[in-house]
């Protein structure tokens, strides 16, 4: 094989085929959550310029003692819980399964990936047994999760364990995620830097983890400043149920839209939480004819690519750097497997970045 074809990595392929990394590597993994035309297109394009996967090409004899990893040899699986297939392929997650991809990778790790979006009907070929360790990713609504099959749960606690961008309510195990608490007082703090006093936080899902904690940042950070900040936050009418679904509709956030434009002291900014809630936001207040950036300015976290895209004016969000936080669940695991029971529970966080876009108006100029 030639030098230049030596050098073809997933990357490359991403870049020829026009998708996402974690895209790429669901699809050449034959993930089911990718179509079937999409995994066909794909390896189409990777085959035209002779990809192989890193772990194919590096003979065992040229890793690096560097390298060596307790986890070589171990049974791993990367296993999502509750989670319907649509949530599992937004950027913001598979980009967290990419991480601990690329990071099994560099150390010559085998793994498997797994998914039980009804937690009633655990597919029988999962012998948990045989299992040396996981990375999980779970519904964070309340206690619904370990509510859902508190016996399925036991037994995964008796795996060693890292929990990917949130640990639900209840469950064992480390975690490594995005500080969400950070990221809401940096939204709030945007936001008063560029002349906002009367701030508003809205969520459809009032005891979801990740927003419960961006809410209690925003807000007492708001308050810091001397902001006016208010609460819209309710679920939709019909509730959240397992398997999980991302917002997709402007009816799970349009009476939280109407009580803020209701309001006897009309919000000039609001923090939307996620991307996900910010898209549908930006259609529910277009059905009111409201415009971002003008009438009203928007801030959100996660820099989803696959709600932002194509919303104008352009969002203002923040990077949690998800992908980072899959490499470092690796590592987290590895630590995990070295030292046992003998250390607690671990959090370990990442610092989100502004990613800023046209969304926020700046009312002081």
């Amino acid at each position: 094989m030639s030098k230049t074809a030596e050098l073809v990595t997933v990357k490359t392929v991403a870049k020829a085929a026009d998708c996402a990394v974690s895209t790429v590597s669901r699809a050449l993994r034959d993930d089911p959550s990718i179509s079937e035309a999409a995994k066909q297109r794909i390896r189409q394009v990777a085959a035209s310029l002779d990809y192989r996967p890193l772990r194919k090409r590096r003979p065992k004899n040229e890793i690096s003692q560097s390298t060596a990893s307790i986890l070589r040899g171990k049974q791993l699986l990367v296993l999502s819980l509750g989670l319907d297939r649509s949530l599992i392929s937004l950027p913001v997650v598979s980009s967290a399964i990419s991480g601990v991809e690329d990071a099994f990778s560099e150390l010559g790790v085998r793994f498997q990936v797994a998914h039980i979006p009804d937690l009633q009907a655990v597919p029988a070929h999962l012998d948990f047994d045989q299992i040396d360790g996981l990375f999980l990713i779970g519904a964070l609504q309340g206690k619904m999760l370990i509510e859902s099959n508190s016996t399925l749960l036991n037994r995964l606690s008796q795996i060693p364990s890292v929990w990917l961008l949130g640990r639900p309510e209840g469950c064992w195990g480390d975690c490594v995620g995005a500080n969400d608490v950070l990221l809401g007082a940096k939204a709030a703090d945007f936001l008063a830097d560029h002349g906002h006093h009367n701030v508003a936080f809205l969520s459809p899902k009032p005891d979801h983890l990740i927003m419960q904690n961006r809410e209690t940042g925003f807000v007492s950070q708001a308050v810091r400043r001397g902001l006016n900040v208010q609460r819209f936050v309710d679920p939709p009418s019909k509730g959240w149920t397992l398997p999980v679904k991302p917002p997709l509709s402007t009816e799970a956030v349009q009476h939280l839209v109407d009580q803020l434009l209701k309001a006897k002291t009309r919000p000039t900014a609001l923090f939307a939480g996620a991307d996900s809630v910010a898209a549908v936001v930006y259609g529910s207040l277009a059905r009111r004819g409201i415009k971002v950036g003008e009438e009203i300015s928007v801030i959100s976290g996660n820099n989803d690519h696959a709600f932002i895209t194509g919303l104008y004016p352009q969002l203002t969000t923040f990077d949690i750097h998800a992908h980072n936080i899959g490499r470092l669940a690796v590592r987290q695991l590895e630590t995990r497997l070295t030292m046992g029971n003998t250390i607690a529970n671990v959090d370990l966080t990442l610092e989100p970045h502004l990613t800023p876009g046209e969304s926020v108006r700046h009312l002081n100029s």
